[in-house]
Protein backbone atom coordinates (compact mmCIF):
# COMPACT_ATOMS: atom_id res chain seq x y z
CA UNK A 1 0.00 0.00 0.00
CA UNK A 2 1.12 3.75 -0.73
CA UNK A 3 1.43 5.98 2.20
CA UNK A 4 0.95 9.54 1.68
CA UNK A 5 2.02 11.71 4.58
CA UNK A 6 2.08 15.27 5.59
CA UNK A 7 3.23 16.80 9.69
CA UNK A 8 1.26 19.42 11.48
CA UNK A 9 1.36 21.27 14.84
CA UNK A 10 0.26 24.13 16.18
CA UNK A 11 -2.87 25.94 14.89
CA UNK A 12 -1.17 27.91 11.93
CA UNK A 13 -2.51 25.75 9.41
CA UNK A 14 -5.88 23.87 10.98
CA UNK A 15 -7.53 23.47 7.60
CA UNK A 16 -4.90 22.78 5.20
CA UNK A 17 -4.48 18.68 5.87
CA UNK A 18 -8.22 17.78 5.27
CA UNK A 19 -7.30 20.22 1.63
CA UNK A 20 -4.38 18.60 1.09
CA UNK A 21 -6.16 14.96 1.06
CA UNK A 22 -8.45 16.30 -0.79
CA UNK A 23 -6.06 17.60 -3.68
CA UNK A 24 -4.33 13.87 -3.33
CA UNK A 25 -7.85 12.65 -3.99
CA UNK A 26 -8.14 14.50 -6.97
CA UNK A 27 -4.50 14.27 -8.39
CA UNK A 28 -4.00 10.38 -7.60
CA UNK A 29 -5.09 7.58 -9.43
CA UNK A 30 -3.02 4.53 -6.96
CA UNK A 31 -5.18 3.27 -3.78
CA UNK A 32 -3.38 4.91 -0.87
CA UNK A 33 -3.74 5.43 2.78
CA UNK A 34 -3.67 9.31 4.19
CA UNK A 35 -1.96 10.24 7.08
CA UNK A 36 -1.36 13.44 9.21
CA UNK A 37 1.06 13.38 12.00
CA UNK A 38 0.73 16.09 14.47
CA UNK A 39 0.55 17.07 17.71
CA UNK A 40 -3.50 17.57 18.35
CA UNK A 41 -5.22 14.49 16.48
CA UNK A 42 -8.52 14.88 15.85
CA UNK A 43 -9.32 13.07 12.41
CA UNK A 44 -9.33 9.45 11.79
CA UNK A 45 -6.17 9.99 9.47
CA UNK A 46 -4.46 11.64 12.01
CA UNK A 47 -1.52 10.20 14.43
CA UNK A 48 0.20 11.60 17.53
CA UNK A 49 3.86 12.93 16.55
CA UNK A 50 6.11 11.27 19.17
CA UNK A 51 7.80 14.17 21.53
CA UNK A 52 11.40 12.56 22.39
CA UNK A 53 12.95 15.16 20.97
CA UNK A 54 11.19 18.18 21.81
CA UNK A 55 12.99 18.71 25.41
CA UNK A 56 16.17 19.97 23.28
CA UNK A 57 14.22 22.57 21.22
CA UNK A 58 16.15 26.09 22.17
CA UNK A 59 14.19 28.81 20.60
CA UNK A 60 16.97 31.20 20.64
CA UNK A 61 19.49 28.68 18.70
CA UNK A 62 17.64 26.84 16.74
CA UNK A 63 14.32 25.95 14.56
CA UNK A 64 13.57 22.35 16.05
CA UNK A 65 10.08 22.71 14.87
CA UNK A 66 10.71 21.24 11.14
CA UNK A 67 12.68 18.43 12.83
CA UNK A 68 9.35 16.80 13.46
CA UNK A 69 9.08 15.99 9.89
CA UNK A 70 12.20 13.54 10.60
CA UNK A 71 9.94 11.36 13.18
CA UNK A 72 8.07 9.88 10.01
CA UNK A 73 11.47 8.28 8.81
CA UNK A 74 11.20 5.80 11.73
CA UNK A 75 8.36 3.59 10.35
CA UNK A 76 8.48 1.96 13.63
CA UNK A 77 7.50 4.53 15.32
CA UNK A 78 3.66 4.40 13.87
CA UNK A 79 3.17 0.38 13.66
CA UNK A 80 -0.55 1.64 12.24
CA UNK A 81 1.27 2.33 8.68
CA UNK A 82 1.89 -0.43 6.41
CA UNK A 83 3.17 -0.63 3.04
CA UNK A 84 6.39 -0.12 1.69
CA UNK A 85 6.25 3.25 -0.59
CA UNK A 86 5.85 6.46 1.44
CA UNK A 87 5.38 10.47 -0.31
CA UNK A 88 5.97 13.41 1.90
CA UNK A 89 4.23 16.92 1.23
CA UNK A 90 4.18 19.88 3.75
CA UNK A 91 0.48 21.57 3.73
CA UNK A 92 1.02 24.18 1.85
CA UNK A 93 1.52 22.43 -1.80
CA UNK A 94 -0.62 23.25 -4.64
CA UNK A 95 -0.79 20.46 -7.30
CA UNK A 96 -1.58 20.69 -10.86
CA UNK A 97 -1.95 17.35 -12.47
CA UNK A 98 -1.37 13.79 -11.30
CA UNK A 99 0.80 13.47 -9.10
CA UNK A 100 1.24 9.27 -9.81
CA UNK A 101 4.93 10.13 -11.31
CA UNK A 102 6.23 10.20 -7.75
CA UNK A 103 5.23 6.23 -7.21
CA UNK A 104 6.94 5.30 -10.27
CA UNK A 105 10.55 6.89 -9.97
CA UNK A 106 13.99 4.26 -9.36
CA UNK A 107 13.94 3.99 -5.30
CA UNK A 108 17.71 3.22 -5.43
CA UNK A 109 17.69 6.67 -3.16
CA UNK A 110 15.22 8.73 -1.21
CA UNK A 111 13.86 11.44 -3.36
CA UNK A 112 13.82 15.66 -1.86
CA UNK A 113 13.34 18.63 -4.33
CA UNK A 114 16.48 19.94 -5.31
CA UNK A 115 15.90 23.66 -5.48
CA UNK A 116 16.74 24.59 -9.15
CA UNK A 117 15.45 28.30 -8.21
CA UNK A 118 19.03 28.46 -6.46
CA UNK A 119 22.05 29.41 -7.93
CA UNK A 120 24.07 26.59 -7.52
CA UNK A 121 27.59 28.37 -7.71
CA UNK A 122 26.42 30.32 -5.27
CA UNK A 123 25.17 27.38 -2.97
CA UNK A 124 28.31 25.70 -3.44
CA UNK A 125 30.29 28.96 -2.29
CA UNK A 126 28.19 28.97 1.09
CA UNK A 127 28.49 25.40 1.63
CA UNK A 128 30.73 25.94 4.83
CA UNK A 129 28.48 29.10 6.14
CA UNK A 130 25.77 26.75 6.32
CA UNK A 131 23.14 28.51 4.18
CA UNK A 132 22.18 28.76 0.77
CA UNK A 133 20.64 25.10 0.81
CA UNK A 134 20.03 23.83 -2.61
CA UNK A 135 17.30 20.87 -0.96
CA UNK A 136 14.22 21.75 0.44
CA UNK A 137 12.08 19.35 2.16
CA UNK A 138 8.53 20.54 0.95
CA UNK A 139 7.91 16.94 -0.98
CA UNK A 140 10.28 13.60 0.38
CA UNK A 141 9.77 10.26 -1.53
CA UNK A 142 11.04 7.15 0.09
CA UNK A 143 10.83 3.26 0.43
CA UNK A 144 10.19 1.86 3.91
CA UNK A 145 13.67 1.70 5.80
CA UNK A 146 15.58 4.17 3.54
CA UNK A 147 15.68 7.23 5.62
CA UNK A 148 15.97 5.18 8.87
CA UNK A 149 20.07 6.05 8.93
CA UNK A 150 18.81 9.84 8.81
CA UNK A 151 17.18 9.18 12.04
CA UNK A 152 19.41 7.09 13.70
CA UNK A 153 21.97 9.83 12.67
CA UNK A 154 19.73 12.38 14.49
CA UNK A 155 18.41 10.18 17.70
CA UNK A 156 22.05 9.75 18.04
CA UNK A 157 23.59 13.35 17.54
CA UNK A 158 19.99 15.63 18.27
CA UNK A 159 21.95 17.82 20.72
CA UNK A 160 24.68 18.72 18.22
CA UNK A 161 22.27 18.69 14.96
CA UNK A 162 19.70 21.27 16.46
CA UNK A 163 22.30 23.75 17.58
CA UNK A 164 24.38 23.15 14.87
CA UNK A 165 21.66 23.30 11.94
CA UNK A 166 19.48 25.58 12.29
CA UNK A 167 17.22 24.31 9.35
CA UNK A 168 16.49 21.00 8.67
CA UNK A 169 17.40 22.02 4.89
CA UNK A 170 20.73 22.69 5.83
CA UNK A 171 21.16 19.72 7.76
CA UNK A 172 19.97 17.52 5.16
CA UNK A 173 22.38 19.37 2.48
CA UNK A 174 25.19 19.10 4.84
CA UNK A 175 24.83 15.67 5.78
CA UNK A 176 22.90 13.84 3.25
CA UNK A 177 23.36 15.01 -0.30
CA UNK A 178 26.41 16.67 -2.29
CA UNK A 179 25.75 19.13 -5.10
CA UNK A 180 29.30 18.45 -6.70
CA UNK A 181 27.98 14.70 -7.47
CA UNK A 182 24.54 13.44 -6.60
CA UNK A 183 25.27 10.46 -7.50
CA UNK A 184 27.65 10.20 -4.40
CA UNK A 185 24.91 11.76 -1.87
CA UNK A 186 22.58 10.00 0.24
CA UNK A 187 19.74 12.21 -1.38
CA UNK A 188 18.58 12.41 -4.80
CA UNK A 189 16.99 15.77 -6.42
CA UNK A 190 13.55 15.43 -8.10
CA UNK A 191 14.42 16.58 -11.70
CA UNK A 192 13.32 19.75 -13.15
CA UNK A 193 10.09 20.71 -14.61
CA UNK A 194 8.39 18.80 -11.42
CA UNK A 195 8.28 21.37 -8.63
CA UNK A 196 8.60 24.93 -8.60
CA UNK A 197 8.36 27.79 -6.07
CA UNK A 198 5.57 30.29 -5.88
CA UNK A 199 7.81 32.67 -4.20
CA UNK A 200 11.55 31.80 -5.37
CA UNK A 201 10.92 31.14 -9.40
CA UNK A 202 11.56 27.73 -10.76
CA UNK A 203 15.05 27.46 -12.65
CA UNK A 204 18.05 29.46 -12.53
CA UNK A 205 18.49 31.95 -14.20
CA UNK A 206 16.43 31.29 -17.06
CA UNK A 207 12.78 31.19 -15.49
CA UNK A 208 12.88 32.71 -12.37
CA UNK A 209 9.37 34.61 -12.03
CA UNK A 210 7.96 34.61 -9.17
CA UNK A 211 4.20 34.53 -8.23
CA UNK A 212 2.85 32.72 -11.67
CA UNK A 213 1.49 29.60 -12.06
CA UNK A 214 3.12 27.10 -13.88
CA UNK A 215 0.27 24.47 -14.90
CA UNK A 216 3.21 22.31 -16.90
CA UNK A 217 4.51 21.35 -13.59
CA UNK A 218 3.13 18.86 -11.06
CA UNK A 219 3.91 20.41 -7.68
CA UNK A 220 3.66 24.40 -6.66
CA UNK A 221 5.09 24.98 -3.17
CA UNK A 222 3.82 28.35 -1.21
CA UNK A 223 6.44 28.38 1.64
CA UNK A 224 4.88 31.20 2.92
CA UNK A 225 7.38 30.98 5.28
CA UNK A 226 9.94 32.88 3.29
CA UNK A 227 10.63 35.94 3.89
CA UNK A 228 8.60 39.06 4.48
CA UNK A 229 5.69 37.13 3.30
CA UNK A 230 3.17 36.86 5.47
CA UNK A 231 -0.24 35.80 3.74
CA UNK A 232 -1.57 32.42 3.54
CA UNK A 233 -2.87 30.26 0.43
CA UNK A 234 -6.55 31.56 0.59
CA UNK A 235 -5.29 34.85 0.50
CA UNK A 236 -3.66 34.76 -2.87
CA UNK A 237 -6.35 35.47 -6.00
CA UNK A 238 -4.36 32.93 -8.48
CA UNK A 239 -4.12 29.99 -5.72
CA UNK A 240 -7.37 30.35 -3.80
CA UNK A 241 -9.65 29.33 -6.50
CA UNK A 242 -7.13 26.03 -7.68
CA UNK A 243 -6.57 24.99 -3.82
Amino acid sequence: MKNILCVKWGDKYDTYAEKLKKQIEDNCSFDFNFYCLTDNPQNDYDIQLPTTWDPYYNPETNYFWAYRKCYMFNENLFPQIKGKEFLFFDLDVLFHKSIDEFFNLNMDKPWIVRGWWNDADNCKKNFGKIKSTPLNSSVIRWNRGQLKPLYNHIEKHYEYIFFTYSTIDNYFNQCWYNIHDEEDGFLKGFNKGLIYSWYKGNIFPDDMDTKILRKDHTVCLFNNSAQGVDEHMDQVEEIKNLW
